[in-house]
């Protein structure tokens, strides 16, 4: 070891004398999505920053990283290409029927083994499981998305998980803490409705939270097991892994947007735990400028950065800008390619490749924001307090985008709905000051937390390393050990209906009743 590596131990030990715990902790990322990855930098620093030793497998690079980095993309890898503005808006469902959704599921099946393959084909895992040996890890820190393979390093090194679902929970993950799932008004990732749910869409919410949560199990999870198998040849249920190791699930959500609902001792709620307060500062000169001249208020576009804006149809960008044009407003408009295929006018409409979202969102002058209903801009547009018009894409967009209309702070705007005459209908909608009050009462909501979402999660992390896997079963409920059958007591209900069946039949044979008397009796049927 040379010296300077010596001088970096020494720090971090002295710098742990003051905090009292130390861990030592793995935490494996390995989806490409540049997203997903922003959303647990801040917990890695300020992991860091604490004196814990942290150790990475990503895809995403972090040129900032203070924590050790092994990363499974290819040395050489533009990412500017690879983890951002990579979805065209040709992807956009138009609808959420069932088979939009089984197609979701299996884009995120293929894109999970993929991810799973790179993973393992890295080396990394089982560099991490040679360093154990000497050095023991005391947690697993992962995402909970499309694909469990991570999981084998915690059931072979017998590690306590905490798993990060940078998205609202995905619907195969509710059981694993017994987190209850009620599909009659608790919509999951693939789904969104307006509330109060109709009947069919209730009935739509219950198949594919049942059903996709089948699938995932035994189409995924074997998948997954197989993949284990093959490289490290080891016989793992991630499924039971998961079930049996989790301490804890950070869920990228809060009550405030996505509405409460009861919640497991496993779960807790981080949502904007991305947002930092120098992050709210960071606005690049040209942005600063015009901001600084516009005597109008300013209106942010923005879908994100996986969503390529530049592959919009051209009749819908005609329409956009004619009905821009109209607005009182000026426009900052986050859009990749060099310029737009129309002319513009650049005194009203400012074009960036790369937006400081949450710098722009919380400017004063900044009223409006047009977004795609991604998590994290949705999320900092709540922390800002203002309202939003969403048009979504693809995924958890549409559960957001309803997040938001439910809220009463904007409004959805379907993609294939774009139009002259619909844009202006909706920002006129949007200028009446109920919905600019609403999101303001909202942020302060959010903002103001018996703790801060980071606080939370640090918590729950350092409690894992302190405690171990013995901390983590203390908090798992007894209910993800039972049997469907026996947790939702329909041995008990078969019973009692067995019992008194004989008894009513009697009843109705002795009194000379029917079933549609009976009926008419108790509901005022008119027969």
């Amino acid at each position: 070891m040379n010296a300077w590596k010596w001088l970096t131990l020494l720090i971090t030990l002295w710098l742990n004398v003051g905090h009292g715990l130390t861990g030592n902790i793995l935490a494996v990322y390995p989806h490409f999505g540049f997203s997903h990855f922003k959303v647990v930098m801040p917990i890695l620093n300020e992991l860091v920053s604490r004196g814990h030793r942290v150790t990475v497998i990503s895809y995403v690079k972090n040129p900032q990283a203070k924590y050790e980095e092994l990363v499974i993309a290819d040395k050489d890898e533009d990412q500017a290409s690879t983890t951002i503005n990579v979805v065209p808006l040709s992807e956009h469902t138009p609808t959420r029927s069932l088979w939009v959704l089984f197609q979701e599921y299996m884009g995120l099946h293929h894109e999970g083994q993929e991810t799973c393959e790179r993973l393992f084909a890295s080396g990394h895992v089982e560099k991490v499981i040679k360093r154990h040996q000497r050095l023991n890890y005391d947690l697993l820190l992962t995402e909970y998305f499309n694909a469990d393979c991570q999981l084998a390093i915690a059931k072979i090194l017998n590690l306590p998980i905490i798993g990060l679902s940078t998205c609202a929970l995905m619907p195969y993950y509710f059981d694993r803490i017994d987190l209850p799932n009620t599909p009659s008004y608790i919509t999951s990732e693939y789904v969104g409705f307006a509330a109060p749910l109709t009947w069919s869409e209730r009935l739509l919410n219950f198949v594919q939270a049942k059903g996709l949560r089948l699938l995932y199990e035994y189409h995924s999870n074997r998948a997954d097991n197989a993949l284990i198998k093959r490289y490290l040849q080891v016989n793992v249920d991630v499924d039971e892994v998961a079930r049996t190791q989790t301490a804890f699930i950070l869920g990228n959500q809060h009550y405030s947007l996505m509405g409460s609902r009861p919640l497991s001792q496993q779960f807790v709620e981080v949502g904007g735990v991305h947002i930092t307060p120098e992050a709210e500062k960071k606005l690049p000169a040209n942005v600063e400028q015009f901001l600084q001249e516009s005597e109008e208020k300013v209106l942010f576009i923005s879908w994100g950065s996986m969503v390529r804006a530049s592959s919009m149809d051209d009749d819908k960008l005609l329409d956009i800008l004619k009905a821009l044009d109209e607005q009182p407003l000026r426009v900052i408009w986050k859009w990749e390619a060099n310029d737009l295929p129309h002319k513009i006018n650049p005194k009203k409409i400012l074009l960036v490749k790369w937006a400081p979202q949450l710098a722009l969102l919380c400017h004063p002058k900044v009223v409006l924001f047009w977004s795609h209903g991604g998590l994290l801009g949705t999320t900092e547009g709540v922390h800002c307090g203002k309202p939003m018009l969403v048009t979504p894409i693809y995924g958890d967009q549409f559960l957001n985008a309803f997040a938001v209309q439910n809220r009463g702070m904007g409004l959805k705007l379907h993609y294939q709905e774009i139009s002259h005459t619909s844009l202006n209908e909706s920002f006129q909608e949007l200028t009446k000051a109920s919905y600019s009050l609403r999101a303001q009462k909202i942020s302060q909501i959010f903002r103001r937390r018996q703790h801060t979402p980071l606080e939370s999660a640090i918590w729950s992390i350092e409690h894992t390393i302190e405690h171990g896997l013995m901390g983590a079963k203390l908090l798992q409920s007894p209910g993800i050990d039972l049997h469907w059958f026996i947790y939702h007591s329909i041995d008990s209900i078969c019973l009692i209906f067995c019992t008194l069946m004989p008894f009513l039949l009697g009843w109705f044979y002795l009194t000379g009743w029917s079933f549609r008397s009976l009926m008419a009796y108790l509901f005022h049927w008119n027969i």
